[in-house]
C-alpha cells in the first residue's frame, strides 16, 4: 500500500515551498500555517535555522500562489495529498501553527497508517489538541461579520484586507473551508500514533486555553514539553528567533538522544 502512494506522488513543487537550499542539506523543517495563511508565513524562517537545515512550508488550494484553486473542506483528503507529496529522503520535523498544528497531525497518522517515516518531533503552536476540535457547528457558518470579528480579536486580519471588498471576502471563503477543516476533524478510532511533541502557545491568547496546549500529551512520547512566550495568538510574529532558537534547540536534543541509543 505503501508503495502505491508514494508512486503516484504529487510534484513537492506543487504543495511545499522550499524557502531555502544548501548543498549540505541534512534535514527540513516542514511547515503548515493557520487557518486563512499562506506559506509566506514562514518566508523568513531559513534566517534562524542552522545551514544544514532546510525551510519548507505546505502550499494548500486556495491562497497565495494557489488562489485560483478551490480551497479544500476536509482535512483527512488535504492531509493525504500533503503525505503523498512529501519528499521523505532527508530526516524531517512538522511545525504547526494554530490549523496547522492539527495538519501536522494528521499527515503524520497518515504516515504512521502507510509505514511511511514520521517526522522526528512535532512542533505545535496556539493549536488544541486534536481530540478537542471537532464542534458541533463549523464555523464556516458564520457569517462575514462575526468571522472579521473573530479574526480582529487574534491579531490576524491586516488593515489593509479590510479596505479591498472583493479581496476579503475570498479571504473570508478561504477561511472558512480552513476552518471547516478544523471543526468537522475527529481523530480516527484506534489512532496509535506517538510522537516526541513540544507544544508552544502566547500567554495573551485569548483562544487557546493552557488546558488546550497540555492535552497534546496524549500523543506524545515521554518528554512531552510545553512553552509559552509573551503574546497572542499570533505571538510567533514578535518571537521568531526566539520560538525558532527553542525549537532547533529540543530537535537537536532528540537527534542526540536517538543517537545514544543506536
Amino acid at each position: 500500500m505503501a508503495v502505491s502512494m508514494r508512486a503516484n506522488a504529487a510534484d513537492a513543487g506543487r504543495w511545499f515551498r522550499r524557502f531555502s537550499a544548501s548543498g549540505g542539506t541534512r534535514r527540513r523543517l516542514i511547515c503548515f500555517h493557520h487557518a486563512g495563511g499562506g506559506p509566506s508565513l514562514f518566508r523568513e524562517w531559513h534566517q534562524h535555522v542552522t545551514p544544514y537545515t532546510e525551510v519548507w512550508a505546505a502550499a494548500i488550494p486556495g491562497r497565495e500562489i494557489r488562489a485560483a484553486e478551490p480551497p479544500l473542506y476536509r482535512l483527512d483528503t488535504l492531509a493525504m495529498m500533503l503525505a503523498e507529496a512529501l519528499p521523505l529522503d532527508l530526516p524531517f520535523a512538522f511545525f504547526g501553527h494554530s490549523l496547522g498544528g492539527l495538519v501536522g497531525f494528521e499527515v503524520a497518522r497518515q504516515l504512521q497508517e502507510r509505514h511511511l517515516p514520521l517526522p522526528q518531533r512535532l512542533f505545535v503552536s496556539a493549536c488544541p489538541a486534536p481530540q478537542l476540535c471537532r464542534r458541533e457547528k463549523s464555523r464556516a457558518t458564520l457569517g462575514d461579520a462575526e468571522l472579521l470579528r473573530m479574526l480582529e480579536g487574534s491579531g490576524g486580519t491586516p488593515e489593509e484586507i479590510l479596505g479591498h471588498p472583493d479581496y476579503l471576502q475570498m479571504v473570508l471563503s478561504v477561511l472558512r473551508a480552513d476552518f471547516n477543516l478544523i471543526d468537522s476533524y475527529t481523530v480516527p478510532e484506534g489512532c496509535t500514533l506517538r510522537l516526541p511533541i513540544t507544544a508552544y502557545a502566547g500567554t495573551g491568547d485569548t483562544y487557546i486555553t493552557p488546558s488546550h496546549i497540555r492535552a497534546w500529551e496524549r500523543w506524545a512520547l515521554p518528554g512531552f514539553a510545553c512553552r509559552s512566550f509573551e503574546g497572542d495568538h499570533f505571538y510567533l510574529h514578535h518571537q521568531r528567533a526566539a520560538l525558532i532558537d527553542d525549537l532547533l534547540a529540543r530537535w537537536s536534543d532528540g537527534e542526540a538522544r536517538r543517537a545514544l541509543r543506536a
